[in-house]
Formats: C-alpha cells, sequence, structure tokens
C-alpha cells in the first residue's frame, strides 16, 4: 500500500515539475511564437495527465493510516515556480534533512566545483597564451618578411607598411 502512494506520489510530481519547467520556458524571452505555441498543447495535456495523477494519488493517500490530505488541481495549480513546489514533503525520506539539503554544504561544494573549474581554467588559458604568442612571433616575423619582399619591388608601399607595423 505504501509502495503505491510513492508511485502515484512520483508520478504526480514528475508531472508537475514537468509543467514548472514548460511554464518556466513558456515565459522566457527569445521563445518563438511556433515554441510558445508547442509548450502551450504541452501544458493542455500535461493538466490532463496530472488531474489524473491526482485522482490515483488522492486515493492512495486516502489507503494510508493516517491518511495525507488531499491534493486538488486548484493546489498544483497555483505553482508557478519550482521553489513553491510542496509536495515534496510528503516522501518517505524528509529530503531537507540530507547533508546535501544543508545551505552551508551546498555553498561550499558550489565553491569547490568553482575552485576545481579554476584550475582547469588556469591549465587552459596557459595553452591559449602559449598559442597566442606563438601566432604575436608569427605576424611580426610574416609582416617583417613583407616588408622586405616590397622594399624591392615597391618601396613606397614598404615605407607605408614599415610605419603601420612600428608600435
Amino acid at each position: 500500500m505504501l509502495g503505491k502512494y510513492h508511485e502515484a506520489l512520483g508520478e504526480l510530481e514528475r508531472l508537475v515539475v514537468m509543467r514548472l519547467f514548460e511554464l518556466s520556458k513558456l515565459a522566457m524571452s527569445g521563445t518563438g511564437y511556433k515554441l510558445r505555441q508547442q509548450i502551450s498543447k504541452g501544458l493542455q495535456w500535461r493538466s490532463e495527465a496530472i488531474r489524473k495523477a491526482i485522482t490515483r494519488y488522492n486515493f492512495q493517500a486516502g489507503r494510508l493510516d493516517p491518511p495525507r490530505p488531499p491534493i486538488s488541481w486548484k493546489d498544483i495549480a497555483q505553482y508557478s515556480f519550482l521553489g513553491e513546489f510542496n509536495l515534496l514533503q510528503h516522501v518517505q525520506d524528509d529530503i531537507r534533512e540530507c547533508m546535501w539539503a544543508k545551505p552551508a554544504v551546498r555553498e561550499a561544494t558550489t565553491k569547490f566545483f568553482k575552485l576545481c573549474h579554476a584550475k582547469e581554467e588556469i591549465m587552459r588559458l596557459n595553452v591559449e597564451m602559449r598559442h597566442l604568442r606563438m601566432a604575436i612571433h608569427d605576424e611580426e616575423r610574416e609582416a617583417s618578411q613583407t616588408i622586405a619582399n616590397f622594399r624591392h619591388s615597391d618601396p613606397l608601399l614598404a615605407r607605408e607598411f614599415e610605419c603601420l607595423h612600428q608600435p
């Protein structure tokens, strides 16, 4: 019985989260007309699927001892941001008590990964720096060679290039 309840809850949560992501995509600037039309059709389909999932959830929630409070479409429809979505409080393990859910741990994890990526970025920039230095060296050599070639064929043009090339 508890397994069917968690299955119904999981399905309802999945559908609601998908709906919230679709709503956020719909509100994004840069979303074209055709994509907005497709998202709107998807929202209509998802709304019907959510209604059926609510019915299954309420049936399973009513069979528990003690029964969980029922959920209505109105409860779901008021959610417009993922942060407002609180169905997760009904799951078997309260994820808010997990170590990774604590703000200090999340912040430390974020900083750790930024530090790891900073080290990777430094390594990449060291390679890029060598490439840039070599490109500047090659350009310098090519400009000098071009000026030397023009000295014999077109001295005025060579002089103009020399003026442009000098720092």
